[in-house]
C-alpha cells in the first residue's frame, strides 16, 4: 500500500539519520528518484539539513544536524538614528561545567536593564562541550552534564530573561563539540527571547553600523594576549570591511581602538577557571562590555563608548543555590523581578537543603541521628551529599566523640557587583608623546583633545612622557632637521606657551627618554622647569610615577626598548614581574606609539598613543606611528579596585595630519570635538 506525503517524510526524518542511497529509497519507497528529490526539498523547507553526495557509483542521502560553517551569515537590525543603542556583550558561559557563574550572569542582565540596553550579544562557547576519553576521565567530574541536550536544556532554564532586551548568540568551538546536534536552533527553538545568528561567525549591521561578531578557535595558548586578536585581524580580505569586531573565545578584555582599520574587542567570559583551562595553562577573565552606538545621519558609526564591568572572584552559587533571573516591566515601566519560590536542583536537594536548615551550628553525632531518626549510616550519606552541593558542613572528632559542625559564611562582596552610584567615579584624559619640537608634531591634535576634555568637564590630564622630541644630535646628527627648535630652552619654553589652557583643567606629567636628553646634554629637568612657569602642570618624575584616586593607584610609565609587533608582548612582560603587593590598578604605558587596551593580571593597562606624525627614523624602520588620545572613566570601590572601565579613545588618521602644524600651535580638528560646554 503507497505511503502518504506525511508517512514518506516521517519515514526519511526516521532513516536519513544514519543515512542511505537513493537507490535502496526509491525501491523501499516505490517512487522515482526525482520525486525522492521533492520530498527531500519539502524537509529543507521545515529546516532540516539535508546533504546529498556521490559516493562511488552511488547517490548517498544524509540529515546533517552539524551547523553549516562554509557559510557567512548576516542579521540587520533598523534603529532610531537620533537615539543610541546599547548592547551589552558577553561570552563563554560555559553551562553544563559546574564552573558556570549564573549569579554573575544574572547580575550582568539586572545592570544592562538598569542601563537600558536593548540587544545583548554572546560570542559563542554557551555550553561547556563534551569531554570525551582521556579529557573525561580527568576532568569528568567538572561537569553537571555530559551530554548535549542536557546542558542546553540548563542553559534555557537558567539563562537570565529580561522583558526588552533581545539575546543575540553564535555558537562556538565548545558548543561544536556536540555532533549532529544543532546547538544554537535548538536553544533559539525553546527561547523566544533568544536569537541564533548562526556557527562561528554572524555579521550583525545596526543601521550601517557593520559589527562582525566571531569565536576564535583555540589553537594552543599564546602567552601574549594580543596575538589571538591580531592574527585574525592580519587574514581579513581587504574587502572585508567592519567598523567593529567582537572576538568571543579568547577568554581575556581586550581593546584594539584601531586593527585594519576596525575596531576590535577580546570579549571575557562568564565562567571560572575549569581544571581543563589550569591543565592547560589558560588564562581567564571574567566580564562584560556594554557599547553605545551613535550613528550620523547616513546610519553609520559617529561614535563608540565602551564600558568594562569586571568580576574579579568567581561566586559558589550555582544552579543548586540559585533562582533563575526573570524581570519584567511594570505598569510605569519600572523593573520588577518576578517572584520564583522554586529553588533550583533536584527533589533530592530539596530534601537535603531541608535537613540542612534544621542541623544546629555545633552538635554531637549521635544526638542529631536521633533527632532525626536515620542510622549512622543515613547521616553520614546527608552529611556526605551536603558536602557535595557546596554546604558548609563537617564531622570532626572531639575528644574521641563524633560532632557535626556548620559554618555560616556571610554573603561575599564579590558575588553581586556594586552599582556604579555606589562607586567612585573619576574622569580623566591621557596624552602622550607630544615631541613638541619636532616638525612632524602635531599640537592641533592635543588641542582637539584637550578642548574636547574641557568640554566633558575633565579637570585632570595625564601626559606620559616625550613633552618635547629632545636634542639627540650627539647620537644622531640628523636630528638637527628634524626639529624646528633646537636645544633645551627653547623646546621648553614652546611647551609652557603652547600646552593648552582651560580654566580647571591640571597636567600631571612625566618625563620620557626624549625630555630626558635636555638633562644630559644640558643639565635641564624640563618637568621642573616647565612647572616653575605653568601653575597648572605638575611634574611627577622621569620616566615613571605612581598616582593615586584615594586608595586605587595609578601607574604612568613610558619604558624605553623597541616596539613589538604584538602589542600585548611589552606590556604583559613588565606586569608578570610586578609583586602582587605593589600592583597598581592601572597601567599608563607611552614611547610605543601604539593604541592598545587590556587587563593584564587584573591591571588594566593602556598602550598610549602619540600626538606626532610618523618621523623619518619610523617609515625607515616600518614601525606603525598611531596617534590617539583616551577619555577614560573609572569606577572604583573602597579597596581601590576598578569595577567600571569606560575608554573613548580619540583616534587621529593620516587625513588629520598638518604640515608644519607646529606653526599654528593653537588651531584644532573641528570635527573631532563631540561635546560643547553649556
Amino acid at each position: 500500500m503507497a505511503k502518504t506525503e506525511k508517512e514518506i517524510l516521517e519515514y526519511l526524518k526516521e532513516v536519513l539519520v544514519k543515512g542511505a542511497t537513493v537507490e535502496a529509497l526509491c525501491k523501499e519507497l516505490e517512487i522515482s528518484d526525482f520525486a525522492l528529490y521533492g520530498y527531500i526539498s519539502k524537509l529543507k523547507d521545515q529546516e532540516i539539513i539535508v546533504k546529498v553526495y556521490e559516493k562511488s557509483d552511488k547517490i548517498e542521502i544524509k540529515i546533517n544536524n552539524n551547523p553549516d560553517l562554509s557559510k557567512q551569515y548576516t542579521y540587520k537590525i533598523e534603529e532610531d538614528l537620533d537615539s543610541n543603542t546599547k548592547i551589552g556583550v558577553i561570552s563563554d558561559l560555559r553551562f553544563g561545567s559546574k564552573y558556570e557563574q549564573i549569579s554573575k550572569l544574572n547580575d550582568m542582565y539586572r545592570k544592562f536593564a538598569e542601563n537600558g540596553v536593548k540587544y545583548v550579544i554572546v560570542t559563542g562557547n554557551l555550553l561547556e562541550g563534551k569531554y570525551t576519553a582521556r579529557k573525561e576521565e580527568m576532568f569528568g567530574n567538572s561537569l553537571l552534564f555530559n551530554t548535549g541536550i542536557a546542558q542546553a536544556d540548563h542553559l534555557i532554564e537558567y539563562f537570565p530573561k529580561v522583558e526588552g532586551i533581545e539575546t543575540l548568540f553564535i555558537t562556538g568551538e565548545t558548543d561544536h563539540t556536540w555532533k549532529d546536534f544543532n546547538v544554537g536552533k535548538y536553544i533559539e527553538g525553546k527561547r523566544s527571547d533568544m536569537t541564533y545568528l548562526g556557527p562561528k561567525s554572524c555579521n550583525v549591521k545596526f543601521n550601517n553600523v557593520s559589527i562582525q561578531v566571531e569565536n576564535l578557535k583555540k589553537n594552543g595558548e599564546a602567552y601574549t594576549i594580543a596575538y589571538p586578536p591580531q592574527k585574525y585581524s592580519r587574514s581579513l580580505a581587504c574587502y572585508e570591511d567592519y567598523d567593529i569586531i567582537l572576538l568571543g573565545g579568547t577568554l581575556t578584555i581586550q581593546d584594539f581602538p584601531r586593527l585594519r582599520d576596525s575596531r576590535i574587542l577580546a570579549i571575557p567570559s562568564c565562567v571560572a577557571r575549569t581544571p581543563l583551562m589550569k591543565s592547560k595553562n589558560q588564562q581567564n577573565t571574567m566580564g562584560s562590555y556594554e557599547l553605545e552606538l551613535q550613528y550620523n545621519k547616513l546610519g553609520k558609526l559617529k561614535n563608540l563608548n565602551s564600558n568594562v564591568s569586571f568580576y574579579y572572584l568567581p561566586s559558589d552559587e550555582n544552579y543548586l543555590t540559585i533562582k533563575p533571573l526573570n524581570i519584567k516591566h511594570g505598569e510605569e515601566n519600572e523593573l520588577i523581578e518576578v517572584t520564583n519560590n522554586k529553588l533550583g536542583g533536584s527533589e533530592l536537594f530539596l530534601r537535603l537543603d531541608k535537613i540542612y536548615k534544621v542541623i544546629k551550628k555545633e552538635e554531637r553525632f549521635n544526638d542529631l541521628k536521633n533527632r532525626l531518626n536515620v542510622s549512622d549510616t543515613e547521616l553520614f550519606g546527608i552529611i556526605d551529599m551536603l558536602q557535595q552541593y557546596g554546604r558548609e558542613i563537617e564531622i570532626v572528632d572531639i575528644n574521641n566523640e563524633l560532632v557535626v559542625r556548620k559554618t555560616f559564611q556571610k554573603r561575599k562582596n564579590y558575588e553581586v557587583k556594586p552599582r556604579k552610584e555606589e562607586l567612585t567615579k573619576k574622569e580623566f584624559l591621557v596624552i602622550s608623546d607630544t615631541h613638541y619640537g619636532s616638525i612632524w608634531c602635531q599640537p592641533s591634535m592635543v588641542n582637539t583633545a584637550v578642548y574636547e576634555a574641557y568640554n566633558r568637564g575633565i579637570t585632570d590630564v595625564f601626559h606620559v612622557g616625550d613633552i618635547t622630541d629632545g636634542d639627540y644630535s650627539r647620537i644622531r646628527p640628523n636630528h638637527v632637521h628634524e626639529v624646528f627648535l633646537y636645544g633645551a630652552t627653547g623646546q621648553m619654553e614652546y611647551v609652557v606657551k603652547n600646552l593648552p589652557k582651560y580654566k580647571g583643567i591640571k597636567y600631571h606629567a612625566i618625563a620620557g627618554s626624549h625630555d630626558q636628553t635636555h638633562l644630559f646634554n644640558y643639565g635641564m629637568v624640563l618637568g621642573e622647569e616647565v612647572a616653575k612657569r605653568r601653575p597648572d602642570f605638575e611634574y611627577l618624575g622621569q620616566d615613571r610615577a605612581y598616582y593615586y584616586f584615594d586608595n586605587c593607584k595609578m601607574e604612568i610609565f613610558h619604558p624605553g626598548g623597541g616596539t613589538s609587533r604584538i602589542l600585548s608582548s611589552k606590556p604583559q612582560n613588565g606586569i608578570d614581574q610586578i609583586p602582587s603587593n605593589t600592583k597598581p590598578k592601572i597601567s599608563l604605558r607611552g614611547h610605543y606609539h601604539k593604541i592598545y587596551v587590556g587587563s593584564i593580571r587584573n591591571i588594566i593597562t593602556l598602550l598610549c598613543g602619540c600626538n606626532v606624525d610618523q618621523s623619518s627614523f619610523m617609515m625607515k624602520n616600518e614601525i606603525p606611528n598611531l596617534m590617539c588620545n583616551y577619555f577614560v572613566s573609572i569606577w572604583y570601590d573602597k579597596n581601590g579596585d576598578i569595577q567600571y572601565f569606560e575608554v573613548n579613545p580619540m583616534v587621529f588618521d593620516e587625513k588629520d595630519v598638518r604640515k608644519n602644524d607646529w606653526e599654528n600651535p593653537k588651531k584644532y580638528i573641528k570635527n573631532k570635538i563631540l561635546t560643547t560646554k553649556n
